[in-house]
């Protein structure tokens, strides 16, 4: 059971990660143009570098409290 929950849960980061970047930079891509799009996706990034830090704490917390 804890393999299916991990799993999906890996599977539900990287298809909003997917969709976030593939849906949201081509609607700024067709609405505003590549610079828009270059500077969306550096954001987009930023947030992605921000979450896997924020997960690799919460997992570094797991692991020292022993789940």
């Amino acid at each position: 059971m804890k393999r299916f929950m991990r799993g999906t849960e890996i599977r539900l980061v990287v298809g909003f990660f997917v969709l976030l970047y593939g849906v949201g930079g081509g609607l700024i891509w067709i609405f505003y143009g590549q610079p828009a799009a270059i500077l969306g996706m550096l954001c987009m990034t930023g947030g992605l570098l921000f979450f896997l830090l924020l997960y690799g704490i919460v997992w570094a917390l797991g692991k020292w409290a022993g789940e």
